[in-house]
């Protein structure tokens, strides 16, 4: 309305204009001989009248091109019926006056008489356009002093309705996400407390192939096994030795008979040399039955020395190890699925913990945004639209509130942003790591430059692209935090069948094997462990490469069919 208000203005103010100047140039055309002046104001008269005319008739009916929707006011239209026949004349007598000129009859004995019209015409014209212009300015100015009363009630109301939203519905959301970050605190300290027993299962599953099962040895007694000579001639193959190996035909010969077993020959010429030299043997070895079955024999090899010192047999016996060993396998293979399986379970807890976390932080950050930064919005409309104050004070007071609200608003944004990206459940990981590279570098003044060096745009499972994101989140936090880096790198590339993720940084690095023998990086809450932690859950490869003074490499690759 106060648009239109002014256009009508505008233009009544240009009609006066433009009536002048027509009536100039037609006295200028009508009073010289040079050509050429003759041509620029007969362009510039013919030019005005177009105009003239057109806005005069949009003035009264409305042009939409204009923006004109006509005349309401019966005294404005008086005026326009008044100074009607004004107008007529002074564009028929310089329409007169065109023509001619354009006919080539020049000088006249009209001029006098056509100027005359046009001057005496212009002069009531311009009066009736005065009151016209001042009935406009008046009737937009009450437009404005209605507005002001219609502002001032708005703003009134506006008020009003601020306090109901601070009392009955700020209030209450600033409660529910104080008991929801509560609520998420409790829930990182059960996380921590699991995350160190999952590491307690890793040193336990990885020490358990390097220690003894806890179950009884069975043993068996030592038996006779049979008689050899030197060469290794069986003189005697005892029933319990032809029982164990289920022979059909016993062996003829010892040593050929260890050799056909598959122990190489240099370590049974060493057994030989030992025997001949009247010295006992004694080893555990994995031979295989008449079946095709494992057998582990305990072998005691003894030589039975005659008067004269020489060698005349050689007593074998032996103890069947096969079922203890066979129940040490399975009893360390039964201990290994129960530790696989427990580690399964505690990764299944802690994977379903990390993603209520998420959940948590999805659901703040939409109170956040929805919520709360859209009634700080609203705020921030309506203080913006508070012009009427009256002291110099109130007015630096009222800026001072604008950019105060101008900074929540940012703030809401920036929290709800790290506490979940709207963008990376929109667009995905590639997006998201480009956003937080730029909001970084804002917070931190260290620059965080994102490349994403094989235009990697596909999108991955919502948890696998959740924890990716939080992966690069605690990488870059670290590095400002504890690297003194001029610059943090966010790489990003994919091949046929990974994803990878490198996050660089120029710091001061550290000796990761002296923090790591410390046990620095075996409790939750340390940024490593919890990175490892994330890798682990989305079944990644985890590299971190640095040392003092060549700054840190942290190297994520997950596959992309995972």
């Amino acid at each position: 309305m106060q648009t239109t208000d002014s256009v009508e203005i505008n233009l009544s103010g240009r009609q006066r204009m433009l009536s002048q100047r027509i009536a100039k140039s037609a006295l200028i055309l009508t009073t010289t001989d040079d050509s050429v002046l003759v041509n620029e104001y007969k362009t510039e008269i013919e030019s005005s009248l177009l105009v003239w005319q057109k806005t005069h008739e949009a003035l009264q009916f409305g042009d939409a091109s204009l923006g004109l929707k006509g005349i309401s006011d019966d005294k404005i239209k008086t005026y326009f019926e008044e100074i009607q026949e004004n107008f007529d004349s002074m564009v028929s007598n310089v329409s007169s006056i065109l023509t001619w000129v354009e006919q080539g009859r020049w000088p006249n004995a009209y001029d006098d008489l056509w100027i005359n019209q046009i001057l005496a015409n212009e002069r009531v014209f311009l009066a009736g356009m005065d009151q016209i212009v001042y009935t406009f300015d008046r009737n937009a100015h009450q437009k404005v002093l209605s507005l002001r009363k219609v502002e001032f009630w708005l703003f009134g109301i506006t008020f009003l309705l601020i306090l109901i939203e601070v009392r009955f519905i700020f209030w209450p959301s600033a409660v529910l996400i104080r008991d929801n970050f509560i609520k998420l605190s409790e829930g990182e300290a059960k996380a921590k407390s699991m995350a160190l027993e999952l590491a307690s299962l890793y040193e336990t599953l990885e020490n358990s192939y390097l220690e003894i099962v806890d179950t009884e040895p069975l043993h068996n007694e030592l038996q006779l096994f049979g008689k050899f000579d030197v060469q290794g001639e069986f003189k005697m193959v005892s029933a319990h030795f032809k029982g164990v190996m289920q022979f059909s035909n016993p062996p003829q010969n010892f040593f050929d008979w260890l050799v056909q077993q598959g122990v190489e020959e240099i370590y049974v010429s060493k057994i030989k040399e030992i025997l001949s030299k009247g010295l006992s043997w004694e080893g555990e070895l994995r031979l295989f039955n008449q079946e095709g079955d494992f057998i582990w024999l305990d072998m005691y090899l003894t030589p039975l020395l005659e008067k004269s010192g020489e060698v005349s047999e050689i007593l074998f016996t032996a103890t069947d190890m096969t079922t203890v060993k066979e129940a040490r396998a399975r009893s360390q293979e039964i201990h290994r699925e129960n530790l696989e399986k427990k580690l399964k379970e505690q990764q299944y807890r802690s994977s379903l913990i990390l993603e209520g976390q998420e959940e948590e932080r999805r659901r703040i950050s939409r109170d956040l945004h929805d919520g709360i930064g859209q009634y700080l919005t609203a705020l921030k409309y309506s203080l913006d639209g508070i012009n009427d104050v009256k002291t110099q004070q109130e007015v630096i007071r009222l800026d001072v509130s604008k950019e105060l609200i101008g900074k929540v608003i940012k703030e809401v944004r920036r929290v709800s942003f790290h506490l979940t990206p709207v963008i990376l459940s929109d667009h995905g990981i590639a997006s998201v790591l480009n956003k937080f590279s730029q909001e970084m570098s804002k917070i931190s003044r260290i620059p965080v430059i994102f490349e994403n060096l094989s235009g990697f745009i596909s999108r991955l499972d919502s948890k696998i692209e959740n924890n990716l994101y939080r992966i690069v989140q605690e990488a870059v936090n670290n590095a400002i935090k504890y690297a003194d880096a001029s610059q943090i790198t966010i790489k990003l590339s994919h091949n046929a069948k990974f994803l990878h993720i490198e996050v660089v940084d120029d710091g001061i690095g550290f000796d990761y094997e002296k923090l790591k023998q410390d046990g620095h990086f075996t409790a939750s809450g340390h940024g490593i462990f919890n990175i490892k932690e994330r890798v682990s859950l989305i079944n990644g490869n985890f590299e971190l490469i640095t040392s003092l003074g060549n700054g840190t490499s942290i190297r994520v690759e997950v596959e992309l069919e995972n």
